[in-house]
């Protein structure tokens, strides 16, 4: 196994690079990955000759790079900034670039090739506990105390047995939850670092492309999000291709091939407390989870912005605006509008050119989850509502709109609201209310 990278940390790489059309025009450089900042390649020279190219931006859809410890790269979507020094005889040319691959060279991210991706989310390990680590007490049989204490892990990365989960999304998508056990004896041997931790494996049975394998990841990251009441990002996405390996005796080994993308924050929790936060962890819908996750990703492509909305609402931010209270309001209509008001208009035998009130979507949602008990402590205030809407929307008078908010009061019917959402989306994606109610009994998140 490779050694593995820390995307933590800064990373630099020397070596030539060249554009795929251009192979023997091959440049001297130095790559730099700053974590959340960019990733920079700086040439001593340029990949055109001449000096009058270096005026203006420049865009190169792919570079390709042979660093001096032979890593194949690949840079994705760069973009050039020059510095030009006419006392010398070369300038050098700067490269800002969105994604960076090590590993290998492809031609762009629609590539298809058969993948398969391993991804770890820092957020993932406190919401499904990996259990990776057995822990033995040896007893005197005399005094009855404990002699000895001894941690153990199985070193078979990738098993069988390291598998928690496993879903077929569909035909030929599988996403699997992993456990998995780092450890560091070699280095600090008087203070040995050991890592159990919960990642996943998306496996697809045909040819895929980064591009596509980039949205299931995101689906993932947008569930684990509502599942945690935080905005979650992938910390480290590492892709196995099958075409890249090392043959042993037996086996082949699968050389690990890294997706960095600068400019996704990197955030880690560092205290286990904050799962408490969580809307809900694997452990209270273990049972379900296949069923939900599956549905998750097969949602019909209607379910998508009110969902980005849901999610995107979880930032936590030190100042609210009328502009969340809108987003929420406007996810609430929305899905009311894709997937309850055809239905609502056949049930009263209500012609479908006439609208649905904002109040009346307000009542028939919050009549759909009467019996979910966190909605009943919610003071949900629908004239208001229905007032601030208009007024935020379209900037009316306030004389015609006595009723809007502002503030913190405003706020406090948007995390309403919220609660209301959230009830939606996973009604939809399967839980009935009977399970919400658990969902939010269990949990101990600050929603209201």
């Amino acid at each position: 196994m490779s050694k593995s990278i820390n995307l933590d940390q800064k990373l630099e790489y020397k070596g030539y690079w060249y554009l795929p059309s251009l192979p023997e025009n091959k440049v001297a450089g130095i790559l730099t990955y700053c974590p959340n900042e960019k990733i920079v390649l700086e040439l001593i020279g340029s990949f055109d000759d001449s000096f009058s190219e270096l005026f203006g931006n420049k865009e190169e859809s792919v570079i390709y790079g042979k660093t001096s410890d032979a890593k194949e790269i690949t840079l994705l979507q760069c973009f050039q900034y020059s510095s030009v020094n006419f006392n010398a005889d070369f300038p050098i040319v700067r490269y800002n670039c969105n994604y960076m691959l090590i590993g290998k060279h492809i031609n762009s991210l629609d590539e298809r090739c058969q993948y398969r991706a391993r991804i770890r989310m820092p957020e993932l390990t406190y919401w499904c506990h990996p259990g990776a680590l057995t822990t033995t007490i040896l007893f005197d049989k005399n005094d009855k105390k404990a002699t000895q204490t001894s941690i153990s892990f199985s070193t078979k990365i990738g098993s069988d047995d390291n598998i928690i989960s496993e879903v077929r999304i569909d035909e030929t998508t599988s996403i699997q939850i992993k456990k998995g056990v780092s450890y560091d004896g070699t280095i600090h041997f008087l203070k040995p670092e050991l890592e159990q931790y919960t990642y996943i494996d998306i496996i697809k049975l045909n040819e895929t492309s980064i591009e596509e394998l980039l949205g299931d990841i995101c689906l993932y990251e947008q569930f684990i999000s509502l599942a945690t009441l935080n905005i979650v990002k992938s910390s480290d996405i590492t892709l196995f291709d099958e075409k890249v390996y090392q043959q042993g005796e037996n086996n082949r080994y699968y050389r690990e091939i890294h997706l960095i993308h600068p400019f996704v924050e990197r955030m880690n929790i560092d205290k286990q407390s904050k799962a408490t936060n969580f809307l809900f962890q694997y452990s209270a819908i273990e049972e379900l989870y296949p069923k939900i996750i599956k549905n998750w990703y097969n949602a019909p492509i209607e379910l998508y912005p009110i969902r980005s909305h849901l999610i995107n609402s979880l930032e936590k931010k030190a100042f609210y605006s009328s502009v969340d209270f809108m987003i929420i309001i406007q996810a609430v209509e929305g899905f009311w509008w894709r997937f309850r008001d055809e239905s609502y208009h056949t049930r009263n035998s209500i012609p479908k050119t006439k609208n649905t009130f904002i109040g009346t979507i307000l009542n028939e949602l919050l009549a759909e989850f009467n019996d979910v008990f966190v909605l009943k402590k919610c003071e949900i205030n629908i004239e208001a509502i229905v007032d601030s809407r208009h007024y935020y929307s379209h900037f009316l008078p306030l004389s015609k709109k006595t009723n809007k908010l502002e503030g913190w009061p405003l706020m406090k019917q948007a995390k309403y609201l919220r609660i209301l959402l959230i009830c939606c989306v996973l009604s939809f994606i399967g839980f009935e209310n009977s399970q919400i109610n658990t969902i939010f009994e269990k949990s101990n998140s600050k929603l209201m």
